[in-house]
């Protein structure tokens, strides 16, 4: 696993759009108290990062995506509820550390969107892929746990940490599933 590359290429390609997935982040932090929005919103930040690793300009309109996108409102809310099911029972059997469950949920929402997968495709491919590449997966989740959690702490670096994780998911995801070496990424 080279994390470093992954990090300098989720950096480089951020870096390019860095308005648009500040904005859009923001939106979708706000936007998001209306719980019904959450997941498409997500799935939006998700689909501004799988249009930046393509090399396209990322909009700030690309947040709404998920009520755009032709099944992607229902298709975002089977893998948000699956994603907050298991947040809930990993809380329940586990306390406080019960949030790490999200890593069984890592792929789902980039591959809902640089698949055009329905929700119970996009999990299958998820979970097939953590079995495949456990330790990829573990280091990937960890590096981006931890930059979401001080991103948090620093308040308004959430919305630089968001759309930078979504964006080393989703290149993650797509290496993964495209060719399934876990070491080559996309060139920034």
């Amino acid at each position: 696993m080279e994390i470093e590359k992954l990090l300098r290429d989720s950096w480089g390609i951020f870096q390019k759009n860095i308005v648009a997935f500040i904005i859009g982040t923001l939106i979708a932090i706000i936007g998001s108290i209306l719980i019904v929005t959450i997941a498409p919103l997500f799935y939006g930040v998700t689909y501004m990062a799988a249009k930046a690793i393509r090399g396209e300009t990322v909009e700030i309109g690309d947040v709404f995506a998920g009520f755009k996108v032709p099944g992607a409102f229902v298709q975002s809310w089977v893998v948000g509820i699956i994603y907050l099911a298991l947040m809930v029972a990993g809380s329940m059997l586990l306390g406080r550390v019960g949030g790490i469950v999200g890593i069984l949920m890592i792929y789902a929402l980039p591959l809902l969107v640089i698949k055009g997968y329905k929700g119970a495709d996009a999990l299958r491919e998820n979970f097939e892929l953590i079995q495949k590449y456990p330790t990829d997966t573990v280091i990937v989740f960890l590096v981006f746990f931890a930059l979401n959690l001080i991103g948090s702490l620093i308040m308004i670096g959430a919305l630089i940490t968001i759309p930078l994780s979504q964006i080393g998911y989703t290149l993650t995801a797509k290496n993964l599933a495209d060719s399934g070496q876990p070491v080559a990424y996309i060139e920034g």
